[in-house]
């Protein structure tokens, strides 16, 4: 069923904006009313990770996030069943990033039955490249998630077309060549464009995303999805050391819906334009 939502939220035309949290960041609670606060602003999907010790394809501030995630306490249990119970409140499409160690550790095949369990419409394994993913895009489609796969600037056309065999959900694309955060090169999102004439399933844009103007040249250049993480995860940063005081916590929240709605917005209008 969740995979079945992504699918006709894909099928629309409307660009859509996805923030991208870890999953218990900076504490289940917490996490739970910032996801919640993000959904009642309007975001149509989140894209939601699991924290693990190396996160290759992460930059400074979702690396920090991280480690605050897991020193909260949340474990892959946890998490999912943090997922488990944002699926209770909603019926938005979530899709997961998950490092290939997480999934090896628990067997790729339980992991996926747990993940559609909890929720999950998708599944993207940044570190599991098309050489070794054939097995992992099978599993995770017999267990009912979306399999989506990641492509840079640099990709080449003849591995965007062997990538896109795989793919089930959506293609990934990189807004910079290189790791999570701030600067997206503007040759990077230009180029956007020619990934999404060069294959027919919807693409999704992120790292490097932070302002509306990014997010407007992405959904323009014909992506159907626009992430940002990092920017978000650099909010929760600025208060990790007050999170034991109410008001600084509802400030944050109240915060970060501030942003999805604004993002949500400017969708809006790039929808009209």
């Amino acid at each position: 069923m969740s995979r079945l939502v992504l699918e006709q939220t894909l099928a629309g035309n409307t660009p859509l904006f996805s923030p991208f949290f870890l999953l218990g960041d900076p504490t289940p609670e917490i996490s739970f009313q910032i996801l919640s606060a993000c959904l009642r602003a309007g975001a149509p999907m989140l894209e939601l990770g699991f924290a693990y010790s190396d996160p290759v394809a992460d930059g400074p501030a979702l690396q920090r996030a991280a480690i605050r995630t897991r020193a909260g306490g949340t474990t892959v249990d946890g998490a999912f069943r943090l997922l488990s119970r944002l699926r209770s409140v909603s019926d938005a499409p979530f899709n997961l990033l998950v490092y290939g160690n997480l999934l090896h550790a628990r067997g790729a095949k339980r992991f996926c039955r747990d993940a559609a369990d909890a929720g999950a419409s998708s599944l993207l394994v940044p570190d599991c490249p098309l050489e070794e993913n054939e097995r992992l895009a099978e599993t995770a489609s017999a267990a009912g998630l979306a399999f989506c796969d990641l492509v840079g600037p640099a990709t080449s056309a003849e591995r965007l077309r062997r990538i896109g065999t795989r793919v089930t959900g959506f293609i990934y694309r990189t807004g910079r060549q290189g790791v999570t955060g701030r600067g997206g090169s503007a040759d990077a999102l230009a180029d956007v464009a020619a990934t999404v004439s060069a294959t027919p399933h919807p693409v999704c844009v992120g790292f490097g995303i932070e302002t509306h103007e990014q997010l407007e040249a992405v959904w323009g250049a014909g992506a159907r999805i626009a992430v940002i993480g990092s920017a978000l995860a650099r909010r929760i940063a600025a208060v990790e050391h007050c999170l034991t005081d109410p008001a600084s916590v509802n400030t944050l929240i109240e915060g970060m819906a501030s942003r999805v709605r604004a993002a949500v917005d400017a969708s809006q209008r790039a929808k009209g334009d």
